[in-house]
């Protein structure tokens, strides 16, 4: 079964792009964990001990089927959480490793179009769909076409492009553990302890996975959708944004003043252009 992790690793081959060994990335991820402020393992979690210095017992005034389902759901919780910052932790490490791969496969700066005073206008997200058919609630009509495009986001003007980091790096954050009185004091209860952490990490590694994989098809759409962009331009069949500078001289007031003020403003956004008349066959 192909991870999320994998899948990216495919995306990237599929672009011309060559991953480096495991090894490699084991050595790396080992020198900076060290450097770092990691997560807990499976290990650290399962055997998770009171304070040295915590004083009394768990039992005291308190049924047992009542602390046995305040353990569990401390476990699970604690399990749950733990996961999740781990994995994240490692997807982290795994991304920072092939860096140098998802600069040149996810270049967003390459898609960007030159504004005035430098800025940049970052260009449409464009989504398309094959075969798509509308049918109204009567069920008397219904539309069906061979492909359908719509404009998600559009042009706007940005003063650096967006990367891959924007999508897929997320922070683990520091994982609190329970409070000492809900930890496991004898054998029953660590029994109950490390079955119901285990469960709760393999919880949180698949949410983190999911997580991950939503990130990485939203950087896939959105990467995809301005590289359509650029392919519907060129083909006549959506127009090219056109931004206005105007030159304002010295503004401000009393207590601020702007030399050189100027405005830039997108007059008019790419329209997707319905006369096929106008379209012509993309240059190869």
């Amino acid at each position: 079964m192909r991870t999320p992790f994998s899948r990216l690793c495919l995306n990237i081959a599929f672009g011309g792009m060559l991953l480096l060994g495991g090894a490699s990335f084991a050595h790396a991820q080992n020198s900076n964990e060290q450097n770092q402020n990691v997560p807990p393992t499976l290990l650290d979690i399962q055997n998770k001990e009171r304070s040295p210095d915590f004083a009394g017992s768990g039992n005291k005034g308190l049924p047992f089927d009542i602390r046995k389902e305040a353990i569990r759901e401390a476990a699970l919780s604690f399990g749950a959480r733990a996961g999740l910052s781990r994995r994240i932790f490692q997807i982290r490490q795994e991304l920072e490793f092939r860096a140098r791969y998802l600069d040149k496969v996810y270049d967003f700066g390459r898609l960007l179009i030159p504004a005035p005073s430098g800025l940049l206008i970052e260009p449409p997200i464009i989504s398309t769909g094959d075969n798509a058919m509308i049918i109204e609630a009567s069920g008397q009509q219904a539309a069906v076409s061979d492909r359908i495009y719509n404009i998600i986001d559009n042009a706007r003007i940005v003063s650096a492009p967006r990367t891959w980091r924007f999508y897929l790096y997320r922070d683990w954050g520091d994982i609190e553990p329970p409070p000492d009185i809900l930890l496991p004091e004898n054998d029953e209860e660590r029994k109950i302890w490390k079955e119901l952490v285990t469960e709760g990490w393999e919880y949180g590694i698949q949410q983190a996975n999911d997580i991950f994989e939503s990130d990485l098809a939203r950087l896939i759409a959105d990467f995809e959708g301005m590289v359509r962009y650029r392919l519907l331009l060129s083909q006549g069949m959506i127009s090219a944004p056109y931004a206005l500078q105007v030159d304002r001289g010295i503004t401000g007031g009393p207590n601020e003043m702007r030399i050189g003020d100027r405005a830039i403003e997108i007059t008019g956004v790419p329209q997707l252009i319905t006369g096929s008349e106008q379209w012509q066959p993309a240059s190869r």
